[in-house]
């Protein structure tokens, strides 16, 4: 048994020496191929035999014959290096001759010679250089594809479209770098703007010649234009990477090269249908220095922004004041204009390509707001002594329109999804990297289930707004009671009222508001109309409201508990409220009324016939002062005869005691 075994083994290892030479043997036949092609010109076969010799380098990659690997890819690179080299030359000859790269000049160029047969010998190389891509295993030997590495997660990009580029790379290199006067720091728009010149020059051709050259080599899912423009965001990230460490030293280039960047990225995607999902040149903007100088620079500028909004001789004055339709929150110039601040800086960094970063971002933005919070308490505090001045108000309505904004951004699906990434990465850090090594970029972060949005709580404006709530509400409570102060200063002379012996309705042919009142009244319409033309309508309803709220507690505890009404002095009141008061509410609500239900009530018991308030006034007695256990079913209930008279209000107890305030009681 032990000779078979020993025998078994010898056979496995000839059979294994056997596979060894054939491979070799393969290896060598194709490499011999390759080269009698090329003896013969036949190129086309040479290609052929180099796209077979390509696979087997691909099949025998992780094989444990390291020299035989070696050999293989080896040979692969040998034959790529010559074949490249003479495909290459050819195509650029026929480029020269289709005048590749297409530079629009104003004077006329003159007819391409034999145009149709370049084009058909362009198609022809266009296919073989496609044949000739090294494996993916073998590609970071290609220097030319080592550059693309630049961008995460790109993927190199096919030869034939790196020598569609080379011409464009030779002539940035030329003009964007060294001493060439076009190398200017100062003027980055320049090369942003000369790159997106050539991806307009060049979008048709590429659209209609060199897209149907890739479906007929059954690359259908590649995108001729995508491709090209991602080759021209190699040289725009290189060029970021070589200028960047030398403006960290000078925040406005660094500020301006951000900006002109910034817009760059955006006009690719939106004009010329860069997806999202493919890489930019903002990730250079996020790399740990320049990243961290751009969050200092923006949060300075900001706060100097801010700072010089709040010291505007017009920072409290609404720019739309006189269109009624515009400026219906009655926005201050500085309220406006610091909301128009942070939503510049969103669209700064919302394309950003990782989460980590946009919430960096957020968090600025959450600390502006909270300073322009402070800086608004500290004017507030000194404009606080003119409650209903100009500027205490336009305060207000610009507390309160920063809270309105930021209810409707928390809405928007990109806070929602910073929020998301908030609350459901602990790590943001490791899920970056995760993003990053899996080529996940800006598309599919974005990509989350609606289920989980709808599940999460709250907002990333949450704690802000409630915030910005709390001033909002005691600068409201603070206007109400300013208003209610002076109608109360105004009062006395009403309060002080010999309501008890005025004369009786029936000698007047109509009733008039109690000369007292006059001036009581007027100043509380006054302030309401002032206060109406300086805070907008949402926040005026509830000033009102609490103004109509002071004045029912007011006048029923210091008009009428405090003062004895007859016949003539009951009616005097209840005309003066519902004839004169509550009308004045009526402009901003249908039933006035509802809002002095105090007032309301004891009106309508002081002016219940003698009859009836006799009746209620034993009802309530009975029930609050005397044993009713022994009572019959069919005796009537405070509450339900209350009811009756419409008081529903005022507790039995209240109402007895409005009762009670009567002097047209018959005398027992």
């Amino acid at each position: 048994m032990d000779g078979l075994a020993e025998l078994t083994n010898q056979v496995k290892e000839f059979e294994k020496f056997i596979s060894y030479m054939k491979w070799v043997e393969d290896v060598e036949q194709l490499s011999s191929d390759i080269q009698q092609s090329l003896v013969a010109s036949a190129i086309p076969s040479a290609v052929n035999h180099f796209a077979k010799l390509a696979e087997l380098s691909e099949e025998i990659q992780g094989s444990s014959c390291s020299n035989l690997t070696k050999f293989v890819n080896s040979t692969v690179l040998f034959w790529y290096k010559i074949l490249n080299e003479k495909l290459s030359s050819e195509f650029e000859e026929v480029l020269k001759g289709l005048r590749w790269p297409f530079i629009v000049t104003t004077v006329p160029a003159t007819p391409i010679q034999n145009k149709s047969e370049l084009f058909t010998k362009m198609d022809t190389l266009f296919g073989q250089l496609l044949k000739l891509q090294l494996p993916d295993n073998l590609s970071s030997d290609d220097k030319s594809t080592l550059e693309y590495a630049v961008l995460p997660g790109c993927r190199h990009i096919l030869l034939p479209l790196q020598l569609l580029l080379k011409p464009l790379k030779k002539r940035f290199k030329y003009h964007f770098y060294g001493k060439k006067q076009t190398n200017d720091p100062s003027k980055p728009e320049w090369y942003f703007t000369q790159v997106l010149n050539w991806i307009r020059d060049h979008v048709d051709f590429l659209d209609q010649t060199v897209q149907p050259m890739l479906n007929s080599a059954g690359l259908i899912n590649l995108d001729a234009r995508v491709e090209f423009i991602r080759g021209l965001m190699l040289v725009i990230t290189a060029k970021l990477s070589h200028d960047i460490p030398e403006l960290l030293y000078d925040e406005n280039l660094l500020s301006h090269t951000i900006e002109e960047a910034l817009l760059f990225d955006r006009e690719v995607r939106n004009l010329y249908g860069y997806p999202a999902s493919q890489p930019g040149c903002l990730h250079v903007l996020t790399e740990s220095d320049c990243f961290e100088k751009w969050l200092n620079v923006e949060k300075k500028f900001a706060n100097e922004k801010i700072e010089s909004l709040l010291s505007s001789p017009n920072a409290w004055t609404s720019q739309y004041k006189d269109i009624s339709d515009v400026d219906e929150l009655r926005v201050p110039e500085c309220g406006e204009n610091f909301m128009t601040l942070l939503s510049v800086i969103t669209d700064r960094y919302k394309n950003l390509p990782f989460p980590n970063h946009r919430i960096r971002f957020l968090e600025l933005q959450l600390d502006l707001i909270d300073d322009f919070r402070i800086r608004l308490l500290q004017v507030k505090k000194e404009e606080a002594k003119i409650p209903l001045g100009n500027n205490h108000c336009a305060i207000l309505n610009a507390v309160n329109y920063v809270i309105v904004e930021l209810q409707k951004w928390a809405d928007e699906l990109f806070f929602l999804q910073l929020q998301y990434f908030k609350t459901a990465h602990q790590s943001l850090e490791s899920f970056d990297t995760a993003l990053e090594e899996s080529m996940v970029s800006t598309a599919t972060t974005d990509k989350i289930d609606d289920s989980q949005l709808d599940n999460m709580e709250g907002t990333v404006f949450d704690d802000t707004v409630k915030l910005y709530q709390i001033m909002r509400d005691e600068m409201v409570k603070h206007v109400a009671l300013a208003i209610a102060a002076d109608v109360k200063s105004m009062s006395r002379q009403y309060r002080q009222e010999k309501w008890f012996s005025l004369p009786s309705h029936k000698d007047f042919i109509i009733l008039g508001l109690s000369t007292s009142a006059c001036e009581m009244f007027q100043t509380l319409k006054d302030r309401l109309h002032h206060v109406k033309q300086l805070i907008c309508q949402s926040l005026f309803t509830t000033v009102w409201q609490k103004v109509a709220e002071a004045l029912n507690t007011f006048i029923y505890d210091e008009v009428i508990l405090n003062n004895r009404f007859n016949e003539g002095g009951a009616a005097q009141l209840q005309y003066d409220m519902t004839r004169n008061l509550f009308p004045m509410f009526g402009e901003f609500t249908q039933r006035p009324d509802n809002f002095f239900k105090d007032v309301k009530e004891a009106c309508i018991l002081l002016n219940l016939n003698l009859g009836s308030a006799i009746l209620m006034r034993d009802i309530l007695f009975h029930a609050l002062h005397e044993d009713t256990s022994d009572d019959s079913p069919t005796q009537p209930k405070p509450r339900a005869a209350l009811n009756d008279i419409s008081v529903y209000r005022l507790t039995p107890g209240a109402a007895e005691r409005i009762l009670n305030l009567r002097t047209d009681w018959p005398k027992s």
